[in-house]
């Protein structure tokens, strides 16, 4: 969760910085630039490190991230005092991972520019993903003294609570970065897992404020469903799952769980069964799948198929337990 968290607001924030305002000096780019292009562009200009920075960006874009790094690279050893290249270097540090040269980078920047809440944020995320949450909190405190009113700073003082297990603070964070923003997806989202893991039920509403601002968010839909399930409202549950399959018709778990709801608690088998049939052809090396539908063939006493199918998820996971366990009661071991 934290490195999908840092890998989101870490691109969120790329190239942010690059004076007080937050705005950088170099236009974005359009869409006919390309490498090509920029190489004439240097070759007549060799001594303009914008253009190496633009290049850079361009590679990353394409997934080139040596060629980026070495265009960086250049442009640092030309100019180091620079936030905006000290911002572009350590963003292409990081995702060749050079983490600690990238945190070396974002330090300066944020030392050139200690007002500046982009790059207070920028290093703040850095933090978060090295686990120094003690300097992530001075981070995140020094940015609410330049803008109290910044949504995505209590959204991420939300995130280091919560990683920090600090439940309490981090709801109390998260509830912050929404009323600063009521548009504010991700603290929606948070607060529904947080109080799902509660099971208050006001973890309805924040779902479902979440879903009103992306109707089409598989993540929102399947977390309600997944909280109607575990409250035990079948019937909002099965609603939601389906609601989410028209979205997105080949969703495993949507599938598997429509499966689990039908055969465990609602006792309809051959109903089960066919959510089962539609997992396993969702993701056919999910073991998941072949075990729920050994689970049917098991209660409708066909022995044979039951055993295939708690093999077959043996074979896609020989260390899933729970077929291992089907598996050997049903054969008496």
């Amino acid at each position: 969760m934290k490195n999908i968290f840092f890998l989101f607001v870490f691109s969120l924030l790329v190239y942010s910085c690059g004076n007080d305002s937050g705005k950088t000096t170099n236009d974005s780019l359009k869409p006919n630039d390309s490498v090509s292009l920029i190489n004439e562009q240097i070759r007549k200009d060799p001594a303009n490190l914008d253009l190496y920075v633009k290049r850079s960006r361009l590679e990353m874009n394409r997934k080139q991230f040596g060629p980026a790094l070495d265009d960086m690279n250049r442009v640092i050893a030309v100019d180091s005092n620079k936030a905006e290249y000290l911002i572009a270097a350590a963003d292409i540090n990081f995702f060749t991972m050079h983490t600690l040269r990238a945190d070396s980078l974002l330090s300066r920047a944020v030392r050139l520019h200690p007002d500046n809440v982009d790059c207070l944020l920028k290093l703040a995320t850095m933090d978060h993903y090295l686990t120094k949450y003690d300097d992530e909190l001075k981070l995140l405190d020094a940015a609410l003294h330049v803008d109290v009113h910044n949504s995505q700073v209590y959204y991420m003082k939300g995130m280091m609570f919560k990683e920090r297990h600090d439940t309490m603070k981090a709801i109390s964070s998260f509830q912050t970065a929404v009323e600063q923003d009521p548009d504010h997806y991700n603290a929606f989202m948070q607060l529904g897992l947080l109080f799902s893991t509660k099971k208050d039920p006001l973890a309805e509403q924040y779902f479902m404020n979440a879903i009103s601002l992306n109707p089409n968010s598989e993540e929102a839909i399947y977390a309600l469903a997944l909280f109607y399930q575990q409250e035990e409202n079948w019937n909002r549950a099965i609603e939601t799952y389906t609601t989410l399959l028209k979205i997105n018709p080949h969703h495993f778990d949507a599938h598997y769980n429509l499966g689990i709801i039908d055969v465990v608690n609602l006792k309809m088998t051959d109903d089960g069964m066919k959510y089962f049939n539609l997992a396993i052809e969702d993701n056919p090396k999910e073991p998941r799948g072949y075990y729920g539908r050994g689970y049917c063939y098991e209660v409708k006493g066909d022995v044979t198929n039951a055993e295939a199918d708690y093999r077959m998820a043996l074979k896609q996971d020989p260390n899933y337990d729970k077929a291992t366990f089907a598996l050997n009661k049903l054969l008496g071991q």
